[in-house]
This record gives structure tokens, sequence and C-alpha cells, in this order.
């Protein structure tokens, strides 16, 4: 995977609910390229979460069920099969791909009703929005640690008690 196909990747992974993202995994899912996801097909996604979910030691949601959920989500027009209209009008599309690849957000799905929309969601912007702020703030914080360890292994030659005079000309030195 190269860097420009990563940065979409990404994007389309922390923000499944834009009509980019929606379409790719929409494509990703549609394995006999008809333009609709079966139920089949959303069987053999769900297998891999079902093993996700032995290894982890959960006790795992059947696939009836989780079909249930879904269907009830995207209510699509004809009854077994899904297709990119569906999830595009749905506004549920990040709980409908995340039921079939991220077991975490999908966990975190079942854990709440998943047709509450949350007021903290639609304050804060997109999923691509909070993404990036948990990571910038992430990073703020690990250079953070990593300025306040480097202060802390300075060695004891070092003066810090330098007068003004001596800061100038070192700041002037190296300009």
């Amino acid at each position: 995977m190269h860097y420009v196909e990563f940065v979409w990747f990404i994007l389309s992974e922390e923000d499944k609910a834009s009509p980019t993202s929606i379409e790719y995994w929409f494509r990703c899912m549609d394995i006999d390229g008809d333009g609709y996801i079966s139920i089949f097909e959303m069987e053999m996604f769900y297998n891999d979460q079902l093993e996700r979910m032995k290894r982890n030691g959960m006790e795992p949601l059947p696939f009836v069920d989780c079909l249930c959920q879904v269907l009830d989500m995207v209510r699509p027009r004809e009854k077994d099969k899904v297709g990119l209209h569906d999830i595009k009008t749905c506004g549920f599309s990040a709980n409908f791909f995340n039921s079939f690849f991220n077991l975490d957000k999908f966990l975190m799905n079942e854990q709440r009703d998943p047709f509450s929309k949350d007021e903290e969601d639609e304050d804060t912007g997109n999923e691509w929005d909070k993404f990036a702020r948990l990571e910038y703030g992430l990073l703020v914080a690990s250079e953070q640690a990593s300025d306040e360890s480097a202060d802390e292994g300075q060695s004891e030659d070092y003066n810090d008690d330098l007068d003004e005079t001596e800061l100038l000309a070192l700041n002037t030195a190296h300009s």
C-alpha cells in the first residue's frame, strides 16, 4: 500500500459516514460486484468478526442477531440485500460497516443504543475531525513528555542559571 492509498484508507476507516468512505466500504463488501451486499456477503465478513471475538475470549453475537440489527438500521428497499443508496440514506453507515470490519467500534456500538445520536457527536464534527483531534492531542502529550524527560536528563555540567547577557550571547551565536 502506498502513502496516498494509506491516507485514503485511514480517512475511510475513521469517518465511515462520508460519501467517499461509504462507497469504499461498499465496494469492499460487494464481492460479486452486483451493486448489492447480500446476506451471504454480510455473513462472510461477520465470520471474521466472530473469529476475533473468540480469540479475545468474548461471547459472540450470533450472525442472525447482527443481521436483524443491521437490517433494522439500514432499512433496505429489498429485504435480503442492501444497496449503496440504502446505506447512504440510513444515517448509520458507520455502525453498519463497523459491524463487519472494526471489532472495537462494533463492540462500542453494542454497548449503546445504535439508534441514538449523541449530542456530543453533533457538536464536535465528523468522525475524522474527532480522530484528528485525538491524534494531535496524543502527539502534543508525547512531545511534552519527551521534552520533560530531556530536561531531566541534562548533564550536571549544564548551568541553567545563565544571566540575560549570557543567554543573549548564546542566542546570537546560534543565529
